[in-house]
């Protein structure tokens, strides 16, 4: 049975009106039975009043400490689906991707294989609207089954007005467009990079430093830049560069790099790069009697891009030019096993470049099924002149037709077929047949 919540005054007043009822009642009309009954009638009810008024007020803490554990329960819920604040002014977010693949190759020594991708989750946190924290892993297996855990990018981004964001830590390199932008495999058209794009290629792929970037209107144009000083590249062990970002500084220059990009119309953009280095030799065991000592040299590299994004299509070229100075560094010894020597290595020459059409069905059919297929067409080079074992390894012409299919705006399945040329190179073509399921999140 419910009880009917009264406040205080209302069992006060109640309770001086029996009072009062009983006072005025004249002295003859009862006798002292009468009045002894009346008066254990009021304790009676009054009584009653009191359990009631002391049982709403334990509904009332109830209700209070019900709804302070629903909000506490709604907090902790809502920190737990992946975003929310944790903090005062602190909103943050989980995003990322994953992708698993199938290749098919004929080349001589290469195994139909099935491999499990990429895990790649990335962290935002946000405090207020002028400081965001960003940061991506990449969590692979090997050919051995070993994990790998590589951290991408790890970085700070300072909104300092709409036109410039101060940037500081580990970031993608602004230099060209298909690493910063468009590498995670559920963004990229193709299974794989272009040639030249990837390992061992010409463009940068992180460095860790500081960035000065933003966009500034021009009318119904717009013009966007990114300046960038960091640790820059190195020369690795077998005398060929390695772009990847360093957490510190081989010696007192730091790389100067950047990109100017210009939409003239919407959906169009046409971009320039470069980056410009000082590199430092390696030292190394002399194993003869002539020594050369180690010495640094120049890098320097630009690159042209341009790309047209609009409903169905999607279109890109972009180049990159890069040339290494002479240098004198360590690299394995031809003569002592298990040793090092320093050895003059001449001017290196890099160019890289591709050329990539996609368009969604959807531009030309209702039909769900159909609109969800994307052909896709790309084609690249990379060259290499001044090292023969950078050029053995990874110089190519790359050719690919694909086919996607678009499950979500953010799930794809590859597929496609490669061509690569190795003839610079002495090596026989090779023809691949890729899968992959892709999905961003």
């Amino acid at each position: 049975m419910k009880t009917k919540k009264n406040p205080d005054y209302v069992y006060a007043a109640l309770a001086a009106s029996l009072l009062l009822s009983s006072a005025i009642v004249p002295a003859s009309a009862a006798s002292a039975d009468d009045l002894q009954r009346r008066v254990e009638q009021m304790e009676s009810d009054l009584q009653l009043l009191m359990e009631e008024l002391k049982q709403a007020k334990e509904l009332a803490a109830a209700a209070t400490q019900n709804a302070t554990e629903a909000k506490a329960q709604a907090a902790a819920a809502e920190r737990a689906s992946g975003s929310g604040s944790s903090a005062a002014g602190t909103s943050w977010h989980l995003a990322g991707y994953a992708d698993a693949s199938f290749l098919i190759s004929d080349a001589d020594g290469q195994r139909d294989t099935f491999n499990s991708g990429k895990f790649n989750p990335a962290f935002h946190f946000m405090y207020q609207d002028f400081l965001l924290f960003s940061s991506e892993a990449q969590i692979v297996i090997d050919s051995a089954g070993k994990t790998e855990i590589e951290l991408e990018y790890s970085r700070f981004d300072l909104f300092l007005n709409d036109y410039v964001t101060l940037v500081a830590g580990k970031y993608l390199s602004p230099v060209g467009l298909f690493k910063e932008r468009l590498h995670p495999s559920w963004i990229n058209r193709l299974p794989d990079s272009p040639a030249g794009f990837g390992h061992d290629g010409l463009q940068p792929d992180t460095d860790v430093g500081v960035q000065v970037r933003g966009g500034i209107p021009f009318g119904d144009s717009r013009f966007t830049y990114v300046l960038a000083a960091g640790n820059g590249p190195r020369i690795n062990a077998t005398g060929a560069l390695n772009l990847e970002g360093f957490g510190a500084d081989d010696n007192n220059n730091k790389s100067v790099s950047g990109r100017f990009g210009f939409l003239p119309v919407p959906y169009t953009e046409i971009g320039a790069s470069f980056l410009t280095s000082t590199l430092k030799g390696a030292d190394g065991t002399i194993p003869g009697a002539l020594a050369l000592t180690p010495t640094s040299g120049d890098f320097d590299l630009w690159g042209l891009d341009a790309s047209y994004t609009r409903g169905s299509w999607d279109a890109r070229v972009e180049y990159l030019n890069g040339t290494r100075g002479s240098i004198s560094t360590a690299i394995p010894s031809t003569t002592t096993p298990g040793q090092t020597e320093v050895t003059a290595l001449p001017d290196l020459e890099l160019e890289a470049w591709y050329t990539q059409l996609a368009y969604r069905l959807s531009g030309v059919t209702n039909n769900q099924i159909l609109g969800n297929f994307e052909p896709v067409l790309r084609y690249g080079q990379y060259s290499v002149s001044g090292l023969d074992t950078l050029r053995d390894e990874a110089a190519e012409k790359r050719f690919d037709v694909g086919l996607n299919y678009w499950v979500a705006p953010s799930v794809v399945l590859h597929n496609s077929i490669q061509w690569r040329d190795f003839d610079e190179a002495g090596k026989d073509t090779e023809q691949r047949i890729q899968f992959q399921f892709a999905y961003g999140f």
